[in-house]
């Protein structure tokens, strides 16, 4: 289970982030959720700013992978 702290694979087809999960690099759909993501690819709490590059995209497989409160749903 991936959880705060964890790292995520940073997977980004040619460069291109939106609209794909950056755990697999697939497409992803209307049912995506958002992960926040440390400068040093961290997961990082989804009110913490400190050192955060922001959300990402993560697939709605990919996400039952994740610890569900670090997850934000797009």
């Amino acid at each position: 289970m991936i959880s705060f702290g964890d790292f995520v694979n940073w997977v980004e087809p040619n460069g291109n982030y939106e609209n794909y999960c950056i755990q697999c690099g697939r497409k992803t759909g209307k049912n995506a959720y958002l992960v926040n993501v440390s400068t040093g690819g961290a997961v990082l709490h989804p009110a913490s700013e400190a050192d955060s590059q922001g959300f990402w995209n993560i697939g709605r497989e990919c996400a039952k992978e994740f610890d569900k409160a670090v997850l934000v749903k797009n």
